[in-house]
Formats: C-alpha cells, sequence, structure tokens
C-alpha cells in the first residue's frame, strides 16, 4: 500500500551556499561591467568641424559632425557655448543628439538667447562643445 506524505509548507528550505556565491558573483561582475560601460561611452563620440556660420544681432548658427564609433546608436546631451574674445559667456544650450552605430552625422544648432547683446561681431570668440552629464 502506497503512503502518501504531505509536504509540510512550514518548513524552510534553504538556499544552498553554491547558488548564492554564484549570484553573489553575477551581481559583482554586473556591477563591475556597468561601471565599464559608464567610463567608456563618452569616448565612443568625438565633436569636430565646430563652425559659427551664421552671426546676427538675435542668434547664432552652429554646425558640427559628430563620429559614432560605437556598435549601437548613442544619444548624449551637448552643452553648446558661445564666448567673447575676454571669456564671458554670450550664450549656451543644452541639446540633445543621436548617432547612429559606427557613422558620422552633421549638425546645426540655433543659440538665440544671448546673455548681452552683440553690438560688435568682432567680439564673438570661439565655440564651445561639451558633453553634458
Amino acid at each position: 500500500m502506497a503512503i502518501d506524505r504531505r509536504i509540510d509548507i512550514k518548513q524552510k528550505w534553504p538556499i544552498p551556499t553554491g547558488i548564492k556565491f554564484v549570484l553573489m558573483l553575477a551581481v559583482i561582475f554586473g556591477f563591475l561591467l556597468h561601471n565599464c560601460w559608464q567610463n567608456n561611452k563618452d569616448k565612443n563620440i568625438s565633436i569636430a568641424n565646430i563652425q559659427i556660420l551664421e552671426l546676427t544681432k538675435i542668434s547664432a548658427d552652429v554646425i558640427f559632425s559628430g563620429t559614432n564609433s560605437a556598435n549601437i546608436e548613442l544619444t548624449k546631451t551637448l552643452k553648446i557655448g558661445l564666448f567673447t574674445k575676454s571669456n564671458k559667456l554670450i550664450a549656451s544650450k543644452l541639446t540633445n543628439i543621436t548617432i547612429p552605430a559606427k557613422s558620422k552625422k552633421n549638425f546645426r544648432k540655433i543659440l538665440q538667447k544671448f546673455n548681452f547683446p552683440i553690438l560688435d561681431f568682432e567680439t564673438v570668440g570661439d565655440v564651445t562643445i561639451e558633453i553634458y552629464r
């Protein structure tokens, strides 16, 4: 005659030590991989050929090219700054760009809100573009 035993629901079944160890190693490896990606993701994008295309009293058109060397599409936030020759900030703008994988793309961004009016166009110095974190 067969005896059916009921499973005791209140009994605790501990997780084996080997499985705990493997899970802990997987979590640590995941953190390290994420850290490496965060440190190297800015190296996958490069900004070049920065120029002021058109400069008026109310706006400035900035053109530049972005190159993505990663195998995935990257979306970055950039800070564009327009400075005088004496390094005073005329205008700045935060903008998002998306570059497809392994490609180069040209961008045109318009700066419209100036901190002070431009009376003489020779006072405009340079444009800086940096990756905003």
